[in-house]
């Protein structure tokens, strides 16, 4: 790592402003962000009023008497659910080709070659498929901690169900609901740490791909080989570049959150000038909040493709 690190990478920033373009499709998830607190609003605007009557934890669970009242929660569910998915996806497949092309950029920039924001895309586009294997390499035991999650909440999903042909006493089923959470909370736990290393470790198997030219499982082994050698260098990386962007949009988030959330319910309002004034300043604010984050994200983006080329240099 070079001391003008951070200087190379703001200058790049500069004569290049289309990695700032780069760097927003690196962030759309922050729009959605907006588009989840619309739907909770919807969620939490829904009448449960019938749902006041339930005395005991066996009708909560298995009266027939609230099947209409929660008909609605469960399509907005659905609908929730399936929009995720699409999102998730969708946004998964663009950062993907957007940081291929930050990446391939920076390396072009450097010795002065012409590149442009068509050209970038065109060359991410060209990484895709190699990144996608690279994720499904290295995230593979993210993954599987993820599915025993999901198995885990299933099981407690169909253990719940099954007492719906029995009676069974409210301790039944708080001691079932208790241990399938101990359950979720210990993979949750789990799953933090190696969902950092993973997102670690995908960072530079990005850049050991595009800068050395190999494929996905060469990628991986000449990155582990990599991080042992140089993995001072590297820790201080995290910590500043990883660490210095966490804190950052942590503050962002700290002061656009409170203001989003308040906004979101009066989108709703009766008074057309006040939903009108609220869904503006939404909107106004969503997309402050998505240059912001796609600016640190381009910014950083650019400076652990220019750390990374030295290491490759130098090794």
């Amino acid at each position: 790592m070079t001391p003008d690190l951070l200087s190379r990478s703001w200058k790049l920033l500069r004569q290049h402003p289309f990695l700032l373009w780069l760097g927003l499709g690196m962030s759309l998830s922050s729009l959605f962000g907006t588009g989840w607190r619309l739907w909770l609003g919807q969620l939490i605007t829904l009448d449960f009023a019938q749902l006041t009557d339930i005395q005991t934890v066996e009708s909560l669970l298995f009266s027939s008497e609230i099947a209409s009242a929660i008909a609605p929660m469960q399509q907005l569910f659905l609908r929730g659910l399936l929009l995720a998915f699409g999102q998730f996806v969708l946004v998964w497949l663009i950062a993907l080709m957007v940081e291929a092309g930050i990446i391939t950029a920076v390396a072009t920039t450097e010795p002065n070659q012409p590149i442009n924001l068509w050209r970038s895309l065109r060359q991410g586009q060209a990484w895709l498929g190699r990144f996608l294997a690279i994720d499904l390499l290295v995230f593979f035991p993210w993954f599987l901690i993820a599915l025993l999650m999901l198995a885990a909440v299933l099981i407690l999903a169909l253990v719940l169900a099954s007492f719906a042909t029995s009676e069974p006493s409210a301790g039944t089923v708080f001691a079932t609901t208790g241990l399938g959470l101990m359950c979720i909370i210990g993979l949750a736990v789990l799953l933090m740490p190696v969902g950092l290393a993973s997102f670690w470790f995908r960072l530079l198997t990005f850049r050991e791909a595009v800068l050395q030219g190999v494929a996905g499982q060469t990628a991986v082994r000449q990155t582990w080989q990599r991080i042992r050698q140089n993995f001072g260098d590297l820790f201080v990386l995290i910590v500043m570049l990883w660490g210095g962007q966490t804190l950052l949009l942590g503050a962002l988030n700290l002061i656009t959150s409170p203001l989003l959330t308040w906004l979101t319910p009066l989108t709703n309002s009766d008074t057309i000038a006040l939903q009108a004034t609220s869904w503006l300043a939404l909107l106004l604010t969503t997309f402050a909040v998505w240059l912001v984050r796609g600016s640190v994200t381009a910014f950083v983006a650019i400076a652990w493709t220019l750390a990374h080329k030295n290491l490759v240099d130098s090794g």
